[in-house]
């Protein structure tokens, strides 16, 4: 008789009774949760280079993996509930006194206690081989699900956006600062050409050695002459007359002026045309030299920059926030049934242990 009863009540202490409570709470005490669900990918324009493919031995070595994993830190960090809460009130609504006392979230909890809640309800999966995020919320509401949802994805996706962002400064910036530097010196350079030709009255120092080079010429034809008419009145005139003595004085100036222009052309006066020529080349070779490098930074700027738009990542959402029609958490008959094989486990081991303490009495 004592057999009998004690299974009996045993059986009716460890799983009847539990299950009742449980099966109870779940069917009319458990509140409701709608979960909406969405699926993104993040892509580029031009994928990263061939690499080793370690996956197989759980080794993720693929830039868009980091870039998801980094994504999905970011979707569960603090930052993100606290965003959230500003936003769409989220603490109020877990909060909420209508909700039974085992669901939702102590009104006075703190912070860590309503990001470990958050946690719970909301999930952030990255399938490695398909390279699909995978969203998922769960609210007393299904609108709100879907709400928090889609601010979910909009943060992410300007998160994305201020990497971009990031990136392209860091990319742009040493370009532009040399792109600076050579406009700056370009211009210093071109500066000092025009003081150059300013200060000694001339375009190019070619176009002024071909002008002395011309008058050189023209005072040579007219010294000739001249000597030619000295030579022919020599046989006619005395060594004395006044005609003689003035062609020998323009003689004189003639030769004087030429040897003025040849010594302005190449002598190894201060202002002569050959020096000036060598500074004029200089100048010029280093205006060259510092156009040509202000041409290859924009050159790479732009590289740069076609670079940088190639490596933008984009959150392409393949899925959008759906909206529940029917609530699928708690998930009754699977959390009843679980629940009915663990009390069985245990009356079982209780009744095993019953029975030795009965046979070692």
């Amino acid at each position: 008789m004592f057999r009998p009863t004690a299974h009996r009540v045993l059986f009716l202490v460890a799983f009847v009774i539990p299950l009742a409570l449980l099966a109870a709470y779940e069917l009319f005490v458990a509140t409701d949760r709608y979960e909406s669900t969405a699926s993104a990918i993040i892509t580029q324009e031009r994928p990263s280079g061939t690499t080793f493919d370690l996956s197989l031995i759980g080794v993720t070595n693929s830039a868009s993996d980091r870039d998801a994993f980094v994504l999905k830190e970011f979707m569960e960090s603090v930052d993100m509930l606290k965003y959230l809460d500003a936003k769409l009130e989220l603490r109020k609504h877990f909060t909420n006194p209508d909700a039974d006392f085992i669901s939702r979230l102590a009104a006075d909890a703190p912070l860590e206690d309503f990001h470990e809640y958050f946690l719970d309800h909301v999930s952030v999966e990255f399938d490695t081989e398909q390279q699909i995020i995978r969203y998922a919320v769960q609210t007393f509401d299904r609108n709100l699900s879907r709400m928090v949802l889609q601010a979910i994805v909009e943060r992410s996706q300007e998160f994305i956006d201020r990497l971009n962002d990031k990136v392209t400064r860091e990319q742009m910036s040493f370009f532009d600062a040399e792109i600076s530097k050579s406009e700056k010196r370009l211009a210093e350079e071109r500066n000092r050409l025009i003081d150059f030709q300013r200060k000694h009255n001339l375009l190019t120092t070619e176009s002024a050695s071909q002008s002395v080079l011309a008058t050189i010429s023209t005072l040579e034809q007219q010294l000739a002459q001249k000597q030619s008419d000295l030579s022919a009145r020599l046989e006619v005139l005395d060594a004395n007359a006044p005609q003689l003595t003035t062609l020998q004085l323009d003689i004189t100036a003639l030769k004087r002026q030429i040897q003025r222009e040849r010594e302005r052309l190449g002598g190894s006066t201060t202002g002569s045309l050959s020096e000036l020529d060598s500074q004029f080349r200089e100048i010029q070779v280093t205006l060259e030299f510092v156009t040509n490098i202000y041409k290859a930074n924009l050159n790479a700027l732009e590289q740069a920059r076609i670079e940088a738009a190639r490596r933008l990542k984009y959150l392409v959402i393949v899925a959008t926030p759906s909206l529940a029609e029917s609530s699928e958490y708690p998930n009754r008959p699977y959390i009843i049934g679980t629940g009915a094989i663990v009390l069985l486990v245990v009356f079982f081991v209780l009744s095993l242990l019953v029975t030795l303490i009965r046979e070692q009495a």
